[in-house]
């Protein structure tokens, strides 16, 4: 874990809680259980399946002590953290990944680029 410190970039996919079927079918997911009780605690994405919710606050939860990578803490300090996703089904999760500076550059479609910009600036005018 200690040359987890010494990045300067990485490149990582931002996860729904929702998995796709070619994920869901690998067995390499969480249980539809855990998933629905992470979801439970907020949790709208994930990103080194370590979860967050809507505002990119971490949502810890047991199953987590499964994983072996990356904590959100650490990954935190990369200072150059790309996300890559796309798509409806991953919209809340690459909002909240932003919102939490999660990451600070997003590969995207143009169509998520435009809803983002969309529900971003809905957020600026609620404040």
């Amino acid at each position: 874990t200690s040359l987890f410190n010494k990045l300067t970039i990485a490149l990582v996919g931002i996860g729904s809680i929702e998995p796709s079927l070619l994920v869901a079918s690998s067995g390499n997911v969480f249980s539809t259980r855990e998933l629905q009780e992470i979801r439970g605690r907020g949790a709208v994405g994930d990103i080194c399946l370590r979860f967050y919710d809507s505002s990119g606050r971490e949502v810890r939860d047991p199953a987590g002590n499964r994983v072996i990578g990356i904590d959100l803490d650490t990954f935190g300090r990369v200072p150059r953290a790309v996300g890559i996703a796309g798509g409806n089904r991953k919209h809340a999760a690459i909002l909240g990944a932003l919102r939490g500076k999660r990451i600070n550059i997003l590969i995207t479609d143009q169509f998520t680029a435009a809803r983002l910009a969309k529900a971003d600036a809905r957020t600026v005018q609620d404040r």
